[in-house]
């Protein structure tokens, strides 16, 4: 069994995408046996107003919720968004709250971001964090995003001690230290180099009990990251805890 925390649909402006809707990425899920996903909408990134994407999505993904969980994309920046989160949350039973400061003209370390991971925990909503989206080496002139620097996402993540967050796409965090602590979860996403030895050197700071399976798709192709865990030196019973198990005991919504 396998259940994707970090899965995309939509368009990308600055690159033709293969697979760009639902109905593909369902197809691609069954293709490499992953049963369930969490997915949010590309849009949500370049809409002036991300809230629109999630009105879509939530149209996209009606039909098809005991597979996929439709996560919102909120810029904190943008007037609303505490309206607009309550009803993803409420109305559309959004679990997940994707955050993508390099796109939303902000820093973790800004107060819009504690405010913004403030309201959701008070609606009971797991806070994603995105190191990057895409390959900054081969983006497009016009791409001006940046990769996210652990020290900011650190930075936030102390202000809530106790927290769970997920950190996706992101080169590994060492867990933090302390009683109250928050618990950091991390997917797959950054580690499929090396057949799977990328993901070895991300558990020397990410352990097995916080480690999700990620692929990214429809932005990459999803094979390497299954070859990458499948060539993994863990029992059966790690593989399932990164290939499904961990991300149900965060977001239980997804089943």
């Amino acid at each position: 069994m396998i259940y994707d925390a970090d899965t995309w649909v939509g368009y990308w402006p600055y690159r033709r995408l293969p697979y760009t809707s639902v109905a593909d990425l369902l197809r691609e899920m069954d293709s490499h046996g992953i049963e369930k996903a969490l997915v949010a909408s590309l849009q949500g990134i370049f809409y002036t107003d991300s809230h629109e994407a999630n009105r879509e999505l939530y149209q996209q993904v009606r039909r098809h919720r005991d597979r996929l969980v439709p996560c919102a994309i909120l810029n904190p920046t943008y007037y609303g968004w505490e309206r607009d989160l309550k009803q993803c949350r409420e109305e559309w039973s959004m679990p997940v709250l994707r955050l993508i400061p390099q796109y939303h003209g902000y820093k973790l370390t800004d107060s819009v971001a504690e405010e913004i991971v403030s309201a959701a925990h008070e609606l009971k909503m797991r806070v994603a964090l995105y190191g990057r989206v895409v390959d900054l080496r081969g983006r497009s002139p016009l791409d001006h995003s940046r990769q996210v620097p652990s020290d900011e996402i650190i930075s936030l993540f102390k202000k809530f001690p106790g927290a769970t967050f997920m950190l996706l796409n992101s080169t590994p965090l060492k867990p933090l230290r302390g009683k109250n602590a928050p618990k950091i979860y991390q997917d797959t996403a950054l580690m499929h180099g090396g057949f799977g030895a990328g993901i070895e050197n991300g558990l020397k700071t990410c352990t097995v009990d916080r480690l999700m399976f990620g692929s990214t798709m429809l932005l990459r192709y999803c094979q390497p990251a299954i070859i990458a865990v499948n060539r993994l030196k863990l029992t059966k019973s790690q593989k399932d805890k990164i290939l499904f198990k961990n991300l149900k005991r965060i977001v239980p919504e997804i089943g």
